[in-house]
């Protein structure tokens, strides 16, 4: 079954073999073609986008049974190109035979589907005509709808409206994340379109960054305010520099992932939401964001306070020097009084009471760890400690690190006892309620 075509190219086997006979290829048994698609592959007709598997091949035997999709017919080889999972091959025409799911969206357009068959024949038939399935072919296609897409809505796969509720952007993340997720997806771009996803996730996580996209597209379903469309028309502010700065573009695929699966920072958010917001306290809806380079020149001039919430011992690895480590694990455990310490509670209220506090997280996301503990803080000093006196690092501390900041690993905890502490156990849903109750019992010990 070599056939007279072995010497050319990649010997797809000309003459008898050609057709799924013998060819080299093992003797595919899916449905033949018909005379008409016959001429039509022959006369280079079949379009851009057309769903063929490989067979016959007798020297790339590998191919065989692979499926692909049409690129192109180059008519002064005759041959086509056909676009595989990690490459694009060019092919001679009685190489290809038309993929079981082409030829019933074939079928379709022309009627042929309407027959009475229960849906135990329906799953047989197509049963008969299946053939091995190549996955790196549709996880390319979800890839590329990702790169195609313009805005974070299209990239997610979500109507361009606004979106409050976070379950609906974590579902249609996962669901996306997971096709280009390079441990599946052996595309050499696939790191890039995993990055891109996670972008879209984070931007709309973000309900202010979500309103200002819906109204650079030009959203005219959702109503917005004149102060917000001023806003948003307006360059950004020399607080807000590096509003643009996208971390997970310059972050590994493992540290983007870390971040994606920190679900305990809306976790611990969710907790405190519910049980220390009682009207008391500034709304930490309105502390803003602060850019690296602002953070940057407070932190030379000794003019902000540095409060790194991360766990101790990520804090020990590296931070910011001066900063205090006040980990949400002390929080939840200790109560946010006996967590931040005398010391730095006299300095947020006395001897730097002037100063901006500017709280950070590994990554700063709309929902991490931070948001959480200007919460609790809000909540402590509902008297003495107003919403505009919190920043949130933009970048937490990998952008700080990545934008070339100083970083000095601690050898001793700056609050009341020596580092190392204990390594707390992990926070859940009681200790959360104490950390709550506590922060309202303490409310008068800050205030002093």
């Amino acid at each position: 079954g070599e056939g007279e075509g072995e010497g050319e190219g990649e010997g797809e086997g000309e003459g008898e073999g050609g057709e799924g006979g013998g060819g080299g290829g093992g003797g595919s048994k899916e449905e033949p073609l018909s005379e008409e698609e016959r001429r039509d592959r022959d006369a280079g007709k079949w379009a851009r986008g057309t769903i063929v598997v490989i067979q016959g091949m007798s020297q790339a035997r590998e191919l065989n049974g692979r499926s692909g999709a049409v690129v192109l017919f180059d008519s002064a080889m005759g041959r086509y190109e056909v676009r595989l999972a990690d490459r694009a091959v060019r092919l001679k025409p009685e190489a290809l035979q038309l993929h079981p799911k082409q030829r019933k969206k074939n079928k379709a357009g022309k009627g042929d589907e309407v027959v009475f068959l229960t849906e135990d024949q329906k799953l047989a038939r197509e049963g008969m005509y299946a053939v091995r399935m190549d996955p790196q072919f549709w996880y390319d296609q979800a890839l590329e709808r990702v790169f195609e897409a313009t805005n974070e809505f299209e990239v997610l796969g979500l109507e361009a409206t606004f979106t409050e509720e976070l379950s609906v952007i974590k579902k249609a993340y996962r669901k996306i994340s997971l096709a280009v997720h390079p441990d599946k997806n052996k595309h050499p771009q696939a790191d890039a379109a995993f990055r891109k996803v996670y972008g879209a996730f984070e931007t709309l996580s973000d309900l202010q960054q979500q309103k200002r996209l819906l109204w650079e597209i030009g959203n005219k379903d959702f109503s917005f305010s004149a102060s917000e469309e001023a806003a948003y028309a307006q360059q950004p502010t020399e607080d807000d520099d590096d509003y643009f700065f996208q971390w997970w573009w310059e972050a590994t695929v493992d540290q983007v992932e870390k971040a994606a699966e920190e679900a305990e920072g809306a976790q611990i958010d969710h907790f405190a939401e519910m049980f220390i917001s009682d009207g008391l306290g500034g709304d930490v809806n309105e502390v803003r964001w602060i850019g690296l380079s602002k953070a940057r020149d407070l932190f030379e001039k000794e003019r902000a306070i540095f409060i790194d919430c991360r766990s101790d011992h990520i804090f020990a690895s590296g931070s910011i020097p001066g900063a205090r480590n006040v980990s949400m694990e002390r929080v939840g455990n200790w109560g946010i009084v006996d967590a931040l310490g005398r010391e730095l509670i006299h300095e947020m209220l006395s001897t730097r009471r002037h100063q901006l506090i500017i709280v950070t997280s590994q990554v700063a996301t709309p929902y991490s760890r931070c948001r959480a503990f200007c919460r609790y803080l809000l909540r402590a000093g509902h008297t003495t400690l107003p919403a505009a006196r919190f920043r949130r690092l933009r970048g937490g501390i990998f952008g700080w690190k990545h934008k070339g900041g100083p970083v000095t690993q601690m050898l001793a905890y700056h609050g009341d006892e020596p580092y190392p502490a204990p390594p707390p156990p992990p926070l859940d849903a009681a200790a959360l309620e104490k950390a709550a109750l506590e922060s309202k019992e303490g409310e008068a010990e800050i205030v002093d």
